[in-house]
């Protein structure tokens, strides 16, 4: 893993809404802020950059494929697919899936209602989860999909092996949690360790001279990592790849 910086997300300047720290991941606090900014100035879907959102689109298409295969392998199974957004944020992608395949039955969840505002016209409250998982969401729900789009990076290797672990445990038979990421390290050597470690002293020396203020906003992690910690939480079948969403994101999906 490398602890990776932003200065601005969507558009919007870290520095314009809130303090950034270069030393502790941005809390909840920090996004409950974002969100309120990228809602003052932008009035919906349609207004976010073109593209970032032509990306989740595809991004969305190549998810309800994969939805469509699970769903036409599911055995003793009654009811539609139930399919679960993990950290979904404006719910742009949920928006596609539920255009795309209007009878599955979407759950999200997000650490805090201040993101909600376009996607809970389109999911029913008792679908919405708010707060970290897994202790935010129900107990008693098995869900065919689990997916993480963009979330991971915020998410230390100990805590994430453990939140996929517990993902696992509540799929249903046959069912599959997927991770999108946008943060794969293509490379971990010792030269490129090294030279990662000069730019993040020379990023904390701009920091605080007040020249480049930058975020900490989480870690790389390579593909090997991925597959490790999927390994770890005891998932079957577990593929990988590449998308063709213009930021060639990286996937990796696991059966139960």
């Amino acid at each position: 893993m490398r602890r990776f910086y932003q200065e601005s997300w969507q558009g919007i300047p870290f520095t314009t809404f809130a303090h950034i720290s270069f030393f502790h991941l941005a809390e909840p606090r920090f996004y409950a802020s974002f969100y309120e900014e990228l809602f003052r100035r932008y009035k919906g879907w349609h207004d976010l950059p073109e593209k970032w959102r032509q990306s989740k689109i595809k991004d969305a298409q190549w998810l309800a494929e994969r939805i469509r295969e699970i769903a036409a392998n599911r055995k003793d199974a009654d009811g539609p697919v139930r399919v679960l957004s993990i950290g979904s944020g404006v719910g742009f992608m949920e928006k596609c899936l539920i255009e795309q395949m209007p009878d599955i039955e979407m759950h999200i969840n997000e650490p805090s209602t201040v993101g909600m505002r376009w996607i809970k016209k389109l999911v029913p409250t008792e679908r919405i989860y708010i707060g970290l998982p897994p202790a935010c969401l129900p107990p008693d729900i098995n869900f065919d999909v689990i997916y993480l789009s963009a979330v991971d990076y915020g998410i230390p290797n100990r805590e994430f092996l453990r939140l996929l672990e517990e993902l696992r445990a509540m799929l249903a038979n046959d069912g599959e949690v997927l991770c999108i990421s946008a943060s794969l390290l293509e490379e971990d050597s010792f030269i490129g360790g090294l030279v990662n470690g000069m730019k993040i002293v020379i990023r904390g020396m701009l920091h605080y001279l007040g020249i480049r203020r930058q975020q900490f906003w989480g870690w790389r992690r390579t593909r090997k990592e991925y597959l490790n910690l999927f390994s770890q939480a005891g998932f079957n079948d577990i593929k990988d790849g590449f998308l063709e969403d213009g930021f060639e994101s990286y996937w990796i999906r696991g059966k139960k």
